[in-house]
């Protein structure tokens, strides 16, 4: 690690004569365009659990030292958090920023098309009987003659930050009040009928969305984290981006999967040929002290 700050400048602050030098962390240094947008010059490399870029840079490079070229070639600012991390250390970070891995996962940050779980394929019959809400989701697949044959999902992202809001009136049973963002659910016998995120509540009042499953005025709904407990008397929805017609082709994506998923993409890095290391490296050097 210290060899990574270590090739950063120094900068003063402070406004008195006893000024402070510190590592100037807000450095950006561009490697030349040539070089960057040469692909031969790179490699790719991904990462597995245990791994450093120390180590990796002792492996590749012979040198433990280069763990700052390693940072650099991958835009790397934060060698903590932009770096992939393992299974604990990813756990541990979502909890403290979700406050649980519960809470993180069962919470939905938004819904997404899932084309990409979805391999099936449909006829033409069964395309003509779609409504055309749905339609949309279906691409065709033509034989040699170029006749439609049958259809597969689109292969096409479409994001909503929620799929609908929807204002619950209630009435507390006790004197907690449901706290803004936090888990929702109503259950019956036991079994979860509906679930969503509190956009804002009051006494009399909640409103909830990424709503999934159904909240109805048959069960109370319970808080997650204050352990509220209210009746409801009456269910309005406020706005829908995802018909009830279109749901299935959208997936719920939690807080959990989220980050997850970030973390899975810090997985592919590439690597310097070893053979550019002391031009970058001279260049870094001038760059830094220009």
């Amino acid at each position: 690690m210290d060899n990574f700050f270590k090739h950063y400048p120094l900068v003063q602050y402070g406004n008195t004569v006893a000024n402070t030098v510190a590592v100037n962390i807000f450095a950006k240094v561009a490697f030349q365009k040539s070089i960057q947008q040469n692909f031969e010059v790179f490699h790719p490399y991904t990462i597995t659990e245990g791994d450093r870029a120390d180590t990796i840079a002792y492996l590749y490079y012979g040198d433990a030292g280069y763990d700052w070229l390693v940072y650099f070639s991958n835009n790397i600012v934060d060698p903590y958090y932009d770096w992939y991390m393992d299974t604990d250390s990813l756990n541990r970070f979502i909890s403290d920023k979700y406050g649980s891995l519960t809470e993180a996962r069962r919470k939905i940050k938004f819904f997404r098309s899932n084309y990409l779980s979805d391999d099936s394929m449909i006829t033409t019959a069964a395309y003509a009987a779609l409504s055309s809400n749905q339609k949309r989701f279906w691409a065709p697949i033509t034989n040699l003659n170029n006749n439609i044959v049958r259809y597969e999902r689109k292969k096409e992202d479409i994001n909503f930050e929620t799929n609908k809001i929807q204002q619950l009136n209630i009435t507390l049973v006790g004197n907690t009040s449901f706290s803004n963002g936090e888990f929702v659910s109503q259950l019956s016998s036991g079994v979860t009928v509906g679930t969503g995120s509190v956009n804002f509540s009051n006494s009399s009042v909640c409103i909830v969305s990424n709503v999934i499953g159904t909240l109805s005025t048959s069960n109370n709904l319970k808080g997650g984290n204050s352990g509220a407990n209210a009746s409801v008397s009456s269910v309005n929805t406020l706005s829908t981006s995802i018909s009830s017609d279109i749901q299935v082709y959208f997936e719920g994506v939690s807080f959990y999967d989220y980050e997850n998923e970030i973390n899975e993409q810090k997985k592919n890095i590439r690597l310097i040929d070893l053979s550019y290391v002391t031009q970058i490296e001279e260049q870094f050097k001038a760059l830094l002290s220009s």
